[in-house]
């Protein structure tokens, strides 16, 4: 698997700081990437927004110079409103050579879909089926596959029914590996599920924290966490070897995963008992002490210096050890 650095891997302490370059520019994140001896770069569109045909072609050749790929993200959407968010992310990436778009289909986080109740999440998945079947003929047309990301929403039995329902080859799932916990499963069998449909993936991890409604997710360095990385990896290549990833170390602040909670289950579809328990014994065997703190430099409102070494120093760490394990 060819690796590479998600912009959502920093935060604005680096601009705050003043300290270059800017993770959260196109360019910025390019160089950054190269540091690390990773392969491909992913941001939002607003990067490149008021930029001219030309100056979108001059990037995409920068790129293609120094051996780096791209890919766009649309950000959260409520696509059951309004498609074209997506519709003008594709248009872009079609202009700059984009392969992949990676997108999500709600802003929920921590698996936490209550809101809605089971029918009312249920209702809310069939109602994206024809947006996304109105835009799959502009991304075939274009070549480009879209990844609807499991973004602390989703678990992959939906994922893998939406694909099936839209019937496109181009729509498929961007996996991010540590959210697979977020929804009460683990990424191993997240992964697997999804396999057909893999078309991206995030590479993130966390350290777990108990509580007594579930588990705290805190970002950390691929390594340090939760993932059983060299496992993963293996089956990604060996399922799905074209597919490329992005580091992308993720949230500032801890997420809560209230999955002790009996009604947390509630929107979920049912799934094997086996499969719930295996979850759980992840999350408990890797739990952390108690009294270590789950908080980060972030939420210790500690200065913007602090946040932006704290970021850089989980990047470090994080392409040191896809090295040491000859991951990437």
């Amino acid at each position: 698997m060819k690796i590479g650095l998600c912009a959502w891997s920093f935060t604005g302490s680096h601009r705050e700081a003043g300290l270059a370059p800017d993770p959260h520019t196109a360019e910025g994140l390019a160089q950054l990437a190269l540091r690390w001896g990773l392969h491909s770069i992913e941001g939002s569109p607003q990067f490149f927004a008021g930029q001219s045909p030309a100056q979108l072609q001059d990037f995409a050749a920068s790129l293609a110079a120094r051996n780096l790929a791209l890919v766009l993200d649309t950000g959260g959407h409520d696509y059951t409103k309004d498609i074209s968010p997506l519709r003008q992310t594709l248009e872009l990436a079609a202009q700059l050579g984009v392969r992949t778009v990676r997108t999500t289909i709600s802003n929920l986080l921590e698996g936490d879909r209550r809101q809605y109740g089971a029918a009312g999440w249920a209702n809310y998945l069939q109602s994206l089926v024809g947006p996304f079947r109105q835009v799959m003929s502009l991304a075939e047309d274009h070549g480009i596959a879209i990844g609807i990301e499991n973004h602390q929403d989703v678990c992959s039995w939906e994922l893998c029914w939406l694909c099936e329902q839209v019937g496109s080859t181009h729509l498929g799932v961007t996996m991010d590996c540590g959210n697979a916990l977020s929804v009460g499963e683990t990424p191993l069998a997240f992964a697997g599920r999804v396999m057909p449909f893999l078309k991206h993936v995030h590479l993130k991890d966390y350290t777990v924290h108990p509580t007594p409604s579930g588990y705290r997710l805190k970002r950390c360095a691929l390594g340090q966490g939760v993932v059983d990385w060299p496992a993963l990896i293996a089956a990604f290549d060996a399922g799905a070897p074209q597919v490329q990833g992005c580091v992308e170390l993720g949230a500032s602040v801890a997420r809560h995963i209230r999955i002790l909670e009996e009604d947390y289950w509630a929107t979920y579809p049912p799934r094997p008992l086996a499969e719930a328990v295996n979850a759980l014994r992840v999350l408990h065997q890797a739990a952390r002490p108690p009294e270590e703190d789950w908080r980060t430099p972030h939420e210790r409102g500690e200065s913007a210096q602090a946040r932006a070494t704290y970021e850089l120093a989980q990047l470090d760490a994080s392409a040191a050890y896809l090295r040491q394990k000859g991951l990437n």
